[in-house]
């Protein structure tokens, strides 16, 4: 097995690629198999390194790792801002490592880096003290800033294949030595734009010109940078808005202008907090989409009349033949005549907050006559709605989890939905989930449970922490069923 040739090797260790333990082993067989792993291991560091696959320990020695691979004119600087001690210096700058392992990472992790800083800042200047606040504050941010600056020249002048890059720093990454080998084939990016201002955006649009997935965060007006970094994308698939407390006043119209200008490459398109950033005149456009997810929950309350207005025309005479998932958190959307018109291609539909019964009917009748391919299904429902989960459960046979939300102000036993569960559901379903609200009797839960025993085990699971009507009678029946195989994933027990 050494000895075998090195392409086979490769394909069979890359087969490893998410097994840390396994892949180090392979390491230690000798300089060949040393020699193709460690760039696969390297690679996925940090899927182990988040994933929870290295310990505090194991952490910290990561962190010393990327201060021993800084060059030296580096080190020089941080000893000369009494960042880092000479000491430490003397025991890394004598030897090369092995291998340059910053060469095989895939993506560049702001949150790393931050941690590495906190690292060696606590590590380094926990005994200084200086005689002023305001000295010691302007002292931390000088050397995390220092510190930064240096850990991102690091990544960027040795990272030549970055896809995935979490843009969170007012550093001028784009002006650091090899910024063009490592950002020109980005194809994911996320911006907070309360740290990158406009001139890094159209300095970075010379270098990135082929992004698939752009994320926005804290985007509260037309930013020329970011207009031109938009409009200068060859294949832009991905646009998506994260917007918390942005104190949005006016619509961005050059930025809607120019989403209708990429519309045709776009398949996915986000909105979540408030929506009158954009102009709804952007809907018709977006004719590709095969995702959509609108969250109005922060609109801006002294507009939000003439914008549903202004949102309800628009998403009227839009048309997304090709939707296959659709997310909405706002009671005045009208999902239903989306999906009338999605040709029957809509896979996932997840509904928050309407919990009108009589809106609920017209839009389970729309998804159970619409969505026969459809797999996954949020939605909300009361007592009322049981006919419609029926019809949704008799039309729609491909699908494989459902979760109910209800307000069920009345208190009702909803033991019903439970028989129809068992009587109707496709035989594919295997995924029940459900919030605090619904109240289901010991029996009838059992009684579930005992109907279910021919089909598929279950994945039976209870949103929220109230324990309003789940009591411990009930995670009795779910212990019992869960260790007879019935149900074989829960979270409604307090111990597995």
């Amino acid at each position: 097995m050494p000895h075998i040739i090195g392409d086979c090797l490769e394909i069979i260790l890359n087969e490893l690629r998410f097994d840390s333990s396994s892949l180090h082993s392979c390491i230690l067989v000798n300089r060949l198999w040393c020699r193709i792993a460690i760039p696969i291991l390297w690679k996925k560091f940090f899927y182990f390194y988040y994933c929870n696959r290295t310990e505090p320990n194991s952490r910290n020695k990561f962190y010393d790792i990327i201060i021993y691979l800084l060059p030296k004119s580096s080190k020089q600087l941080l000893i000369d801002n009494n960042i880092l001690n000479n000491n430490n210096n003397n025991s890394t700058t004598n030897s090369l490592p092995l291998f340059n392992y910053i060469n095989f990472f895939s993506q560049i992790s702001p949150n790393f880096i931050d941690n590495v800083i906190q690292k060696l800042i606590n590590k380094d200047f926990k005994t200084i003290k200086f005689q002023e606040k305001d000295d010691e504050t302007y002292n931390d941010d000088n050397n995390n800033f220092i510190l930064e600056q240096e850990i991102y020249k690091l990544f960027i002048n040795n990272c030549n294949n970055i896809k995935i890059f979490q843009w969170e720093t007012i550093q001028p990454l784009s002006r650091f030595l090899g910024a063009t080998k490592c950002f020109s084939h980005l194809r994911f990016l996320s911006i907070d734009l309360e740290l990158v201002n406009s001139i890094s955006l159209l300095e970075m649009s010379q270098i990135c010109q082929n992004i698939e997935y752009l994320g926005l965060r804290n985007c509260n007006q037309d930013i020329p940078g970011l207009i031109r970094f938009i409009d200068i994308q060859k294949n832009l698939q991905s646009l998506n808005f994260y917007l918390y407390n942005t104190g949005i006043k006016n619509q961005c119209l050059q930025l809607s202008e120019v989403i209708e200008r990429k519309a045709i490459t776009l398949k996915k398109f986000t909105i979540v907090s408030d929506i009158t950033l954009l102009s709804p005149k952007i809907l018709p456009s977006l004719k590709n989409l095969e995702s959509l997810e609108l969250d109005g929950r922060a609109m801006n309350k002294e507009s939000i009349e003439l914008q549903i207005k202004e949102w309800r025309k628009y998403l009227s005479i839009s048309t997304f033949p090709n939707l296959q998932y659709l997310k909405t958190d706002w009671p005045f959307f009208r999902e239903h005549l989306l999906i009338e018109k999605s040709n029957g291609n809509i896979l996932e539909i997840r509904i928050y907050r309407n919990h009108d019964p009589i809106y609920s009917k017209k839009l389970f009748n729309s998804i159970s006559k619409y969505c026969p391919r459809i797999e996954r299904l949020t939605i909300c429902a009361e007592i009322e709605n049981f006919d419609g989960i029926k019809n949704i459960f008799l039309n729609c046979n491909q699908l494989k989890k459902i979760y109910l939300l209800t307000k069920n102000e009345d208190k009702l036993i909803c033991d019903d939905l439970l028989k129809i569960l068992i009587d109707y559901s496709p035989k594919v379903l295997y995924e029940f989930c459900f919030d605090d609200n619904w109240i289901f009797t010991v029996e009838g839960l059992e009684n579930f449970f005992e109907n279910w025993r021919c089909r598929n085990p279950l994945i039976f699971k209870k949103y929220g922490y109230k324990r309003l009507y789940f009591k411990e009678e009930h995670e009795i029946i779910v212990r019992k069923y869960y260790d007879e195989g019935v149900i074989k994933e829960t979270n409604c027990l307090i111990y597995l």
